[in-house]
């Protein structure tokens, strides 16, 4: 329905709706806006992991994280794939947001893509070894055109690109037509073997022993392939190889003909480059005697070549960098007898630097040949076998486990992220105009949930920060959910000092239908001071006082049979339990006096589902997805957040960040001073 707004309307917005004496408005047309005044969106996560015969990947874990520039922001939402390799559910995200990134910690799927929000929608869709869903990719110098394979030299060593490649991307001309497909199973091996994140020398000291095989020895005629897996590495490495008698290893630089260039990017197709999983290269033909020694070129590949990387590391240890000779090791060789093949994984930070995380798997491919017993297996350590490391039996690798000995836990994820809070702020004279200062009551959020391996939600721990009281009322705050008051096992942690607030023996209120939770029956209770608090300029500054609310559920439950976070939180006006204010749209619990509604400047309509809207269409609360630096007592948010009026204006569809500190959008004056 097409909904129209006067032109009187526009003018209070512009000019003085938020000021008292508030004008009468002349009747609307049809009705009004509607314009909840939502600073979030609801976005939909879909996410779907198969191998390239199309099965799936399950108990993969992953993370949305904002996009801060061109490096990961804070993390937003974390949750792992079921059984058919999906993950479906909605989260609110800041309506500003135009892309995430999304980053998974399993070997063998991009680590790291920057993905688009398209109509409502984040979505992440692998299979066949290849993203099949829009990702965003930097604009680059050169989207096209070839180098000719060349030979060239640096600090004295030789190095040969074995073909053409295209110019930017650094994908060779001569990789196979058909890519070797990568299963479900050998993943799985890959990622038992060489997790993501888990230091080698701890993890595995045995694949660093002395007398372990790092390079291939070639012990009858054979073809032998080289294909990418996965890379792991923030830089855009390159990968060559060189070869040597068996029986002469080189002790020098100077004992290496040639390094022969295969992947002059080894990069993910999302994430720096173009490699699909199961691209490959054949070698060359070898004969016996021989050894192939893989190198790594350390952020070798600029754009146009491989020429200005930072180091070389070698399969031959004595070769690399390290003053040290026991962290001169920078790759393992590890031998799957099951799929006949070779597993490499490289280290290509200096294992010297502190911020090495050591994991080795920078860089994996495996090392096929015609025909397979053409390379030694002597000395060559052989791989995890999937399942060894799942203590807890729940299905989730316990590298990605956060409760790796308790079956009923697995991850946690955070609203509205891991390292931040949102806000709650409100007017408290509703259904009267305020004077929409928005500090009456500044509350900031951060919600934990604890889920199990089947993404349902096990335990809650809401946690909440009273940063303003700018109020005469003793005001209560709670929150309201989906979830039936039955549905929870137990809730403590709230304050409450008023005997008009009745708790159930769970700690959910009494006389309500859905589970609602009353953090406090009174901030002030908080607070040494029954004046105002953190809103006046000049007045002494209190500490911000935090309750944790921890809430056990009697049986696990989906997002979707909660809610939404941040849930539906509400003010209790001056002691009276009937007086509740909630975010504009938002239903009101059963205990709230409904003879409210409709009076003085309040214009809702419960048979329409209209709620907690003046009579010019404003709120008595709004919500911000991060901290909220609200205005200074008696001053109106416009004049200290400068474009919330271009975006109420325009409902919304401009200045979406108006809360943010960005120039041209605060003036700091009218804000509270910290």
């Amino acid at each position: 329905m097409k909904k129209l707004l006067p032109l009187i309307t526009l003018l209070l917005l512009v000019q003085s709706c938020l000021e008292k004496p508030v004008v009468e408005l002349e009747e609307t047309v049809n009705e009004t806006t509607n314009f909840d005044f939502a600073t979030t969106q609801e976005v939909a996560i879909d996410i779907s992991l198969a191998d390239a015969s199309g099965n799936a990947f399950k108990g993969v874990k992953f993370s949305i994280f904002e996009v801060d520039g061109d490096t990961l922001g804070k993390q937003l939402f974390t949750a792992v794939t079921n059984a058919s390799g999906a993950f479906r559910d909605n989260l609110s995200l800041p309506a500003y947001y135009e892309s995430v990134y999304v980053q998974s910690a399993f070997v063998g799927i991009p680590g790291q893509i920057q993905v688009p929000i398209q109509n409502n929608l984040i979505e992440v869709v692998y299979a066949q070894g290849e993203l099949k869903s829009a990702i965003i990719e930097k604009e680059e110098q050169s989207q096209g055109g070839t180098a000719a394979n060349q030979s060239y030299s640096v600090n004295g060593i030789t190095f040969s690109y074995m073909d053409n490649y295209s110019f930017w991307w650094g994908v060779p001309k001569n990789l196979e037509k058909k890519r070797d497909k990568i299963s479900t199973d050998l993943l799985d091996i890959i990622n038992s073997s060489l997790p993501e994140g888990q230091p080698v020398p701890d993890y595995h000291p045995t694949y660093l022993a002395d007398g372990r095989k790092t390079t291939l020895d070639i012990v009858e005629t054979a073809d032998v392939w080289l294909t990418f897996v996965h890379e792991g590495a923030g830089w855009r490495n390159a990968i060559g190889f060189y070869t040597y008698p068996t029986s002469n290893p080189p002790s020098t630089l100077d004992d290496i003909d040639v390094i022969n260039v295969a992947f002059p990017n080894l990069s993910y197709f999302g994430s720096g480059g173009k490699l699909r999983s199961g691209d490959k290269i054949n070698l060359g033909r070898f004969e016996p005697g021989t050894s192939i020694g893989l190198v790594l070129l350390a952020d070798g590949w600029n754009g146009w070549n491989s020429e200005s990387y930072d180091y070389l590391v070698f399969a031959d240890k004595d070769l690399n960098p390290e003053s040290d000779p026991a962290l001169r090791q920078h790759n393992v060789l590890l031998w799957d007898e099951e799929n006949e093949l070779f597993l490499l994984g490289f280290e290509d930070v200096n294992r010297e630097y502190l911020w090495c995380d050591q994991d080795f798997n920078d860089a994996i491919m495996f090392v096929t040949s015609n025909p397979p017993t053409a390379i030694s297996t002597t000395n060559v350590s052989p791989v995890d076998k999937p399942g060894t490391l799942d203590s807890d039996g729940d299905g989730i690798n316990d590298v990605l486990d956060e409760f790796p000995n308790d079956a009923n836990k697995a991850y946690s994820s955070y609203y509205p992220s891991s390292s931040t809070f949102g806000s709650f702020a409100f007017e408290d004279n509703w259904p009267n105009y305020g004077d929409y200062d928005f500090n009456d009551l500044v509350i900031d959020y951060q919600f934990k949930h604890i889920l199990n391996a089947d993404n349902k939600v096990v335990e809650m721990e809401s946690k909440f920060k009273v940063r303003a009281i700018g109020a005469g009322y003793r005001n209560g705050f709670g929150f309201a959910t989906k979830l039936l008051p039955g549905d929870v096992s137990s809730s403590t942690g709230q304050l409450i000092n008023n005997a008009n607030i009745k708790l159930n023996g769970n700690g959910t209120e009494q006389g309500q239908d859905n589970a609602v939770f009353i953090v406090t029956s009174s901030v002030h209770d908080l607070f040494s001071t029954s004046g105002f608090v953190n809103t006046e300029d000049g007045a002494q500054e209190l500490e911000p006082q935090v309750l944790t609310i921890q809430t056990q559920l009697t049986n696990p439950k989906a997002y979707s049979e909660i809610g939404t976070a941040p849930y539906n939180p509400f003010l209790i006006i001056g002691q009276d339990r009937g007086r509740e204010v909630h975010l504009p749209g938002y239903e009101p619990t059963n205990l709230v006096n409904s003879e409210y509604f409709g009076t003085l400047d309040d214009n809702s309509d419960p048979d329409a589902g209209v709620y907690y809207r003046s009579k010019t269409d404003l709120p008595w609360a709004i919500h911000l997805p991060e901290s909220f630096d609200y205005p200074t007592e008696k001053i109106d948010i416009r004049e200290g957040h400068l474009r919330f009026r271009d975006w109420a204006q325009s409902y919304g569809y401009s200045y979406m960040d108006w809360y943010k500190e960005r120039d041209g959008y605060r003036n700091r004056r009218k804000l509270f001073k910290k």
